[in-house]
């Protein structure tokens, strides 16, 4: 996958922008975020009901929200063409372009987490919807498993895995399955202002991985 990632990002697929190869093509960070809303009754088994079993967080409610889907996209899209004038080789999953009859959604969420030496969750305010109780959860508990895990991330111990990982949000924003993310799995959270301060900081989470990579103790990537 993260060869296939590295050949597909320079080619425009779909309605994604063509990227150009940043300095460090082979450092890979998936940017993840609640820009796609979803189809909460496939989450959910055959006999149970939206209102009682649907997580809070599992519809898109701009209207208590700060921002509309498009702006929460926009957001995403500057801080990886920000990752990426720094020499960070930055994705969404829609830039790789794997169709979903290929591959569901949430696969290619933990497919990319795997692939990639660093994974940022970016959360701003967006009313019910943190997306992150699904999609982060899932990816921090596969990359915590070693069953069936393949590839570089195979040999990384479970707590190098974790702290791959940072989820970057607002203030604002408010959810139980934060505290879960240190609690739990040993991931980091941090607040952002701003587009330019989520940069800031995911530019300096991106920065110490490499180090780690470099000069500590994560193994590297190749």
């Amino acid at each position: 996958m993260r060869q296939r990632i590295v050949d597909d990002l320079p080619r425009a697929v779909g309605d994604s922008q063509a990227l150009a190869p940043p300095r460090r093509e082979r450092f890979l960070v998936y940017l993840m975020g609640p820009y796609r809303t979803f189809d909460v009754d496939a989450l959910l088994s055959d006999d149970a009901a939206v209102e009682r079993d649907a997580p809070s967080f599992a519809t898109w409610e701009e209207t208590s929200g700060e921002y509309a889907e498009d702006e929460v996209l926009r957001l995403l899209q500057e801080t990886r063409d920000c990752l990426r004038d720094r020499g960070f080789n930055a994705f969404l999953a829609i830039d790789v372009g794997i169709p979903l009859e290929e591959m569901d959604a949430a696969t290619q969420s933990i497919a990319f987490a795997r692939a990639s030496n660093a994974v940022v969750f970016v959360a701003p305010q967006v009313g019910d919807n943190l997306g992150v109780g699904i999609e982060i959860g899932s990816v921090l508990e596969d990359l915590l498993s070693t069953e069936g895990m393949r590839g570089p991330a195979a040999d990384a111990t479970p707590p190098e895995r974790a702290r791959r990982v940072m989820v970057a949000t607002e203030p604002s924003v408010r959810s139980a399955m934060l505290g879960s993310v240190n609690a739990r799995w040993d991931a980091s959270v941090r607040t952002f202002t701003d587009a330019a301060d989520c940069c800031r900081l995911c530019a300096q989470f991106c920065t110490h991985v490499q180090n780690e990579e470099l000069y500590g103790t994560f193994d590297r990537l190749e």
